[in-house]
């Protein structure tokens, strides 16, 4: 086995890994009762990309991308169904829903439908992937504010962070392998965030908050 296909197993195998890290929210969320302190953006963004990239993996016949994605889809739907019979601000959730809708058709509907020849088709939607996956591993700040103002990290996932920064890491140099400037860009970037996300708990610890933390504008 060369190094691009070891580097292409490792990365799906870390995104299969760290796709199952929404379960360590999720069972949060079921023991305390609520998700007050969870923002649902994570889970809805993380969704739409993998949907977009599964579609995108479909297009260049990249079955690792197809595998990852595939997976990721059907279980961050399971995520945000559990968020969803917790959460205490389904109004709120459901006009984020309803953006996350318009996020994820718009472009599956612009290459169907709209864009007649593939490698152009190809091109914007690999831009829109790129768009996501940054957007994905900045998700866990979402709630950064409420770090900041109450000097805890309980609203941000370790793990997640955690394996995000891995993910992006193996990702980025696979896309440098296969020379695909849609794979190793977002994920160089994601890696970038990642450091941003371990800055934090470098300065608050793993720190219970004191008070109670009010849910988040998105949340």
């Amino acid at each position: 086995m060369d190094w691009v296909s070891t580097l292409s197993v490792l990365a799906t195998v870390t995104s299969f890994a760290t796709q199952f890290v929404g379960l360590e929210i999720c069972f949060r969320i079921v023991q305390r009762g609520n998700s007050n302190d969870v923002s649902p953006a994570p889970f809805i963004v993380f969704f739409v990309s993998a949907c977009v990239w599964l579609k995108y993996g479909l297009m260049m016949s990249l079955s690792n991308v197809v595998l990852t994605s595939s997976l990721g889809a059907v279980l961050q739907f399971l995520y945000i169904c559990v968020y969803y019979l917790y959460t205490n601000k389904k109004h709120s959730f459901h006009r984020l829903s309803l953006f996350g809708v318009g996020m994820l058709f718009t472009p599956l509907f612009y290459v169907n439908y709209f864009e007649y020849q593939p490698d152009l088709a190809t091109r914007n939607l690999g831009l829109y992937c790129c768009v996501l996956s940054i957007m994905c591993y900045a998700s866990p700040l979402a709630t950064v504010a409420d770090v900041i103002k109450y000097q805890s990290t309980e609203s941000i996932s370790f793990p997640l962070c955690f394996m995000n920064f891995l993910c992006a890491v193996e990702w980025a140099l696979y896309g440098l392998a296969i020379k695909d400037k849609y794979v190793t860009f977002p994920n160089a970037l994601g890696g970038l965030l990642g450091v941003a996300q371990f800055v934090l708990f470098c300065i608050y610890g793993f720190k219970k908050r004191k008070l109670k933390l009010t849910p988040t504008a998105l949340a």
